[in-house]
């Protein structure tokens, strides 16, 4: 028996074929785009852990060298304070002692609510700046160390690296695209040009 003939399918499967290629473009480009998404927000949580990080040891760093001032007089711990405040990454720093009450601060120092803005003509620093707290102790607890460390001069630097590789990565997913059209249109060309058999 004469097997029935389709003729329709060889007139649809070029379309169906276009449109097949079509959704995995589609579903590629949507992949890489997430992946793109994720892998920016993964980098900028590992910055923003690496600020934290760096900014606990300058910190621990600060609070184990003013521990000592506190047993001496306020003119020394002042002196300290206004010290560590010449440095570039600190913006201000406070001392405090058991009770929360200031003992001293730099220069120009900002109040944790002129800080977050709570105070009446004050806006919200907290972009700019980092607060970072710790407990002044020996044997007990002594006070308390407050720095304020500029965000910029503790991420940029991280940020700036991590926007050159995107900027790379871009690049080169852009040629890679060129690259993919330029071939597919060689090898549709080629396949245009195939030999065919001589018509009897």
């Amino acid at each position: 028996m004469k097997q029935l003939e389709q003729p329709l399918y060889p007139k649809l499967s070029p379309i169906y074929n276009k449109i097949l290629q079509l959704a995995m473009a589609i579903l590629l480009l949507v992949l890489l785009m997430n992946f793109w998404v994720n892998s920016r927000d993964a980098q900028q949580a590992q910055i923003q852990a690496h600020v934290y990080k760096v900014g606990q040891l300058y910190l621990a760093q600060a609070a184990a060298s003013a521990t000592p001032y506190l047993t001496q007089k306020h003119s020394s711990l002042q002196g300290y304070a206004d010290t560590l405040v010449q440095q570039a990454l600190v913006k201000s720093v406070h001392v405090y002692d058991t009770t929360g009450q200031k003992i001293v601060s730099s220069e120009q120092a900002e109040s944790i609510n002129d800080l977050f803005g709570v105070s009446i003509n004050k806006i919200n620093h907290t972009d700019e700046l980092l607060p970072f707290v710790q407990e002044l102790r020996t044997e007990q607890l002594n006070g308390y160390i407050r720095l304020s460390l500029h965000r910029s001069i503790l991420a940029d630097e991280l940020a700036e690296n991590s926007r050159s590789q995107y900027d790379i990565m871009r690049l080169l997913l852009i040629v890679a695209g060129v690259i993919g059209f330029l071939l597919t249109r060689g090898l549709n060309r080629f396949s245009r040009q195939g030999y065919r058999p001589p018509i009897a």
